[in-house]
């Protein structure tokens, strides 16, 4: 599994530095705002409003979707399956304001040892299956298929199980953090992942893992205590013409695999 985290600019959610200054200036609530919202749990029966809340804020500013060329108004059965495959797990969870909105979500999921091989050994099996020209992809699942491969090639890459001993057989996942740009500066993807750090330890899991696939979500997680097991650089990723599949603006400029170990 993966994570990309992003929140939407207020015009404008796979955004937020102080290395501030290396990224475009983002509206970030005002002091006075004084909207409130809280944590809450979601499960498969959120679907409805977690798939509404992610094809608002997610699946189009994504950088890798972006870079992709996914348009506006584009989604994928596939690309919505995939994202939500963990939803009924019941681990994920989301900030609900005061009104009913969702205005964040973070979905969480377990990932077994023996689901790991799997995709290890299914990567392999797709390694050499590289598009000629990428410019050439068009339809909606073309371009998830490509971020599916990164997402598989950056996960057997990163060998999670290597860290932890041979007789943990599951760990916590984190596949997707995302926020509502207008709430942002009001600590929401922080409150997301520490809620979700408490289930994890409250099912006995022994790390976490998130794939970065942003610049702002690696930075969000290296503050708090993640560490960086594993990078793939975007320019590593090409067409069979040498050109780069994910053409991303800077600074995202790689797939970043974190672990907190609890």
């Amino acid at each position: 599994m993966a994570v990309q985290l992003q929140q939407q600019a207020a015009t404008s959610p796979y955004t937020f530095p102080d290395i501030r200054s290396s990224l475009p200036d983002i509206p970030v609530a005002e002091a006075t705002d004084k909207r409130t919202y809280e944590i809450v749990r979601l499960g498969g029966k959120d679907r409805p409003m977690v798939t509404a809340f992610l094809r608002k804020f997610f699946y189009h500013d994504e950088p890798l979707n972006v870079a992709i060329g996914m348009q506006p108004g584009q989604s994928s059965p596939a690309l919505e399956d995939f994202s939500l495959s963990t939803l009924h797990e019941g681990i994920s969870v989301g900030a609900i304001a005061s009104d009913g909105t969702l205005v964040g979500v973070c979905v969480n999921g377990t990932l077994s040892r023996e689901e790991d091989e799997e995709g290890r050994r299914e990567w392999l099996k797709e390694a050499d299956d590289v598009p000629e020209d990428v410019t050439t992809l068009k339809r909606p699942e073309e371009q998830f298929n490509q971020v599916r491969r990164l997402l598989m090639r950056t996960s057997a890459q990163g060998n999670v199980f290597a860290q932890v001993p041979a007789d943990v057989d599951k760990i916590f996942d984190i596949f997707i953090l995302s926020v509502d740009g207008s709430w942002r500066g009001k600590g929401i993807a922080k409150k997301l992942l520490d809620q979700s750090r408490e289930i994890a330890q409250s099912e006995q899991h022994r790390l976490m893992r998130v794939i970065c696939t942003s610049y702002v979500s690696a930075l969000i997680v290296s503050r708090l205590g993640y560490r960086c097991i594993d990078r793939l650089d975007y320019n590593d990723v090409v067409d069979r013409k040498g050109q780069r599949i994910f053409p991303t603006p800077p600074p995202h400029d790689a797939a970043k695999t974190y672990v907190l170990d609890l």
